[in-house]
């Protein structure tokens, strides 16, 4: 989508004490989530933040427009991110740039035109980069007393965590410097990595987020994602992929997102997460170009598609999920016209009244029932098992759940089913813990199973019956045995027979038919609660005499 940048609005000085009961809170916790997301477009005001935070939106990915930044090289403009970024951090919104737009006196002068064409327009991209860093980073000089003088001492600084580097690189009026996909691929290749050394120079713990790229642009995502993978090395240079998938229906927003992640398996790098950092389907009349769908259409697709996200969450390895538009621009304005959702895709109209799909959207971020969490395999409670590396399996009753998991005093990680234990546990008595939590954060009760872990076995000793090299005209000869397990169970034979369950009662056995008369041997092993069974059987040889 096509992007500008507007100055956010100061009107609505009193906004909080007309809080509308369209924007009502719930007082569920929850731990903080930022799966879901806003595009910005045109300009937000306070009243703005105030409904996302609302609807627990948690982020919101915009434009950071070098351009506007730095118009004159060395000279330096900051003052409507400072008061943009403040104002999302203020309402609990983490922002989520994504950095694009050359200055006129870089390169051609066009904006869509990356800084890779000199030296010196390199150094002065990572210059704009590392600047940006040291100032919306972790312990930016903004999140000082820029920040609280303006919006409180109280104010919880959110940090930018995560860069974008560029736009859409696949749709060349936003990215333009290759004659072909292979060469623009290459290009942007090389602006990744100036860009990751630049602000990983600030931020070693940076992500990296590639551009995020329209299914279908001049070339498809999947193609232009295949070139960037095809140079040498350029696995290390980005953390997250991103894509774009605008689709005309469902299946083609499904197909997109299998596409770009065959592509990332395919190169090795399945790992990787992937996000969604646009889509949306516009409110307007159906067009020629397949997006708009009526109110009635983007509230049943934004329903499906969300479903259709999470429901693949594990598959693709989603981590984040932005809809292209809290509300409408004005009617006719310029933003309406960028494309032919531009002016449809809000959630709310221009004048702040809600579309049917703002309370399907609010159903999916604000929704404040825990998910429940069962676990379905792996040692069940109470027993024993000589596995000092269980592997237990578990689910959710949510579409998109994510796990915490630990075993015994551990914290809470993350994790996913099946979970196998990575370092061998002591033998003893130990507990695995497990809960949910769904795409908006809502944290399930927890659930345990505690089992002992066993991995000696028992040893086994006859007590009574024919001893070592003793004559019985016994042809029907009784053993009786013990373990140095409690619990133990047995298996017995005679001779060369397979071993089997011992006939009893109890701890002891008899042959069902009589032996014949000769030589004999009586053999027997414990096998213990967790299965451990003795490797060294008790044994007895005896002679049954005519």
């Amino acid at each position: 989508m096509a992007w500008q940048v507007r100055r956010v609005t100061r009107r609505a000085i009193v906004l909080a004490a007309l809080a509308l009961p369209l924007f009502a809170t719930s007082a569920a916790a929850a731990v903080r989530s930022e799966f879901f997301g806003i595009v910005q477009g045109p300009a937000l005001d306070a009243q703005d933040l105030q409904g996302m935070e609302a609807a627990r939106l948690r982020t919101e990915r915009f434009i950071v427009n070098w351009r506007a930044v730095e118009a004159t090289k060395g000279s330096f403009n900051w003052t409507f991110y400072d008061n943009f970024i403040g104002q999302l951090a203020s309402h609990g919104i983490r922002p989520v740039p994504f950095v694009w737009g050359s200055p006129q006196w870089v390169g051609s002068g066009r904006s869509a035109q990356p800084p890779t064409g000199s030296v010196a327009d390199k150094q002065a991209w990572q210059d704009f980069l590392q600047r940006a860093v040291a100032r919306y980073g972790p312990g930016g000089s903004y999140w000082g007393a820029p920040y609280h003088q303006k919006f409180g001492a109280s104010a919880t600084p959110f940090p930018v965590q995560s860069w974008q580097i560029w736009n859409e690189p696949n749709l060349k009026k936003f990215f333009s410097p290759g004659q072909n996909v292979q060469q623009s691929a290459q290009k942007y290749a090389t602006l990744l990595e100036i860009s990751h050394d630049a602000i990983k120079s600030r931020d070693p713990n940076a992500q990296i987020v590639l551009a995020g790229m329209p299914s279908y642009g001049d070339s498809t995502a999947w193609t232009f994602l295949d070139n960037i993978y095809r140079v040498p090395g350029i696995k290390n240079y980005f953390d997250a992929v991103a894509a774009h998938p605008y689709s005309c229906s469902l299946n083609g927003v499904r197909d997109g997102m299998a596409r770009v992640r065959a592509v990332m398996t395919n190169h090795a790098d399945g790992s990787t997460p992937l996000w969604v950092t646009e889509f949306a389907w516009g409110s307007g009349p159906p067009d020629s170009f397949c997006k708009n769908k009526g109110l009635a259409g983007q509230q049943r697709l934004l329903d499906s598609s969300f479903k259709q996200f999470l429901s693949h969450r594990k598959e693709w390895n989603l981590q984040r999920l932005y809809w292209f538009l809290w509300r409408d621009p004005a009617a006719g304005s310029q933003y309406a016209r960028l494309c032919s959702i531009c002016g449809t895709a809000g959630l709310l109209r221009h004048d702040r009244t809600p579309k049917p799909a703002y309370s399907t959207f609010r159903g999916f971020t604000a929704e404040t029932t825990p998910p429940v969490a069962s676990i379905t395999a792996g040692p069940i409670q109470g027993s024993f098992t000589n596995d000092p590396t269980p592997t237990f399996s578990f689910t959710s009753n949510e579409l998109g759940s994510t796990f915490s998991c630990h075993f015994d005093a551990g914290p809470f990680t993350s994790c996913s089913s099946p979970l196998t234990r990575g370092s061998p546990l002591a033998d003893g008595v130990h507990t695995f813990y497990l809960k949910a939590i769904d795409a908006p954060g809502n944290e399930s009760a927890v659930r345990s199973r505690s089992f002992t872990v066993d991995t000696q076995a028992p040893q086994t000793t006859v007590t009574s019956g024919p001893t070592n090299g003793s004559t019985t005209v016994d042809h029907t000869p009784t053993f009786t045995f013990t373990s140095t397990e409690s619990g133990s169970t047995f298996t017995c034979r005679f001779d060369s027979d397979a071993f089997a369950a011992c006939s009893g009662p109890g701890a002891s056995h008899t042959p069902s038919t009589p032996l014949a008369s000769g030589s004999h041997s009586f053999q027997v092993r414990a096998i213990d609660k967790a299965k451990n069974a003795d490797l060294t059987p008790s044994k007895r040889t005896f002679t049954v005499a005519p």
